[in-house]
């Protein structure tokens, strides 16, 4: 126990001393970016947007390492107590909405007019939701559409996330939750994120004892869904 307790603290200190270097990075890149207004299909402007992004990239990996060694060392421990989803999907909405904004995408709350509480970890069904619609974010152009809704069916609660993005292959469905795995986003294969936030949410659903799952079609949008024992 004492070893692992030391090995998370080593995680901890080593990500925040990471992460503090990136933030300077990223703030020093975008402020850059806006002082020499290039255009971004130019190759100077280009450059920068490739800094910035993967700048986000590792960022995004550094904050998802403690939870991963949690998760792998089977440390993690829940905090359960009655939750009620609508203020969770709520609070969540409000968090993302300055990004959703900034790609001019719309984002629509749709809940019916009552929910049985869940018992569950109100931070990490946060963080699941988070994870989901940043994913849903991530793969719609702008101008698109990101629905959140729940609904309770027979002895669960099922939570939907929704998006008219690029849709997700058959044959990439059951793979996308596998740790590092991700998805060519566009004609020329570029692949975003860490390919770590769906298999930590997959995680996370799981040791609430829920299930996780995708309904995709290519061209024609997403719906990530989980359920949650009442």
């Amino acid at each position: 126990m004492a070893q692992n307790t030391k090995g998370m603290e080593f995680i901890s200190a080593t990500t925040h001393e990471l992460k503090t270097s990136l933030t300077a990075i990223i703030a020093s890149a975008e402020l850059l970016s806006d002082e020499l207004q290039l255009d971004k299909k130019s190759v100077s402007g280009r450059l920068i947007q490739s800094i910035i992004r993967n700048a986000h990239s590792i960022d995004e990996r550094l904050s998802r390492f403690p939870e991963m060694a949690k998760l792998l060392a089977g440390d993690l421990r829940l905090q359960l107590e009655p939750v009620e989803i609508g203020q969770v999907i709520h609070n969540v909405a409000t968090r993302f909405y300055p990004r959703i904004r900034s790609r001019s995408q719309s984002l629509t709350v749709e809940l019916p007019n009552s929910l049985p509480l869940v018992k569950a970890d109100r931070q990490y069904l946060e963080e699941i939701l988070l994870a989901l619609v940043a994913n849903a974010s991530k793969c719609t152009p702008e101008r698109g559409k990101i629905k959140v809704g729940a609904r309770q069916d027979g002895e669960s609660l099922v939570v939907q996330v929704s998006d008219t993005g690029v849709g997700i292959p058959t044959e990439e469905q059951e793979r996308i939750f596998q740790p590092y795995y991700q998805i060519k986003q566009d004609g020329e294969g570029k692949k975003t994120g860490s390919g770590l936030g769906l298999a930590i949410t997959k995680s996370l659903v799981e040791l609430h004892g829920g299930k996780i799952w995708v309904e995709s079609e290519p061209g024609k949008g997403s719906t990530f869904a989980f359920s949650l024992p009442l």
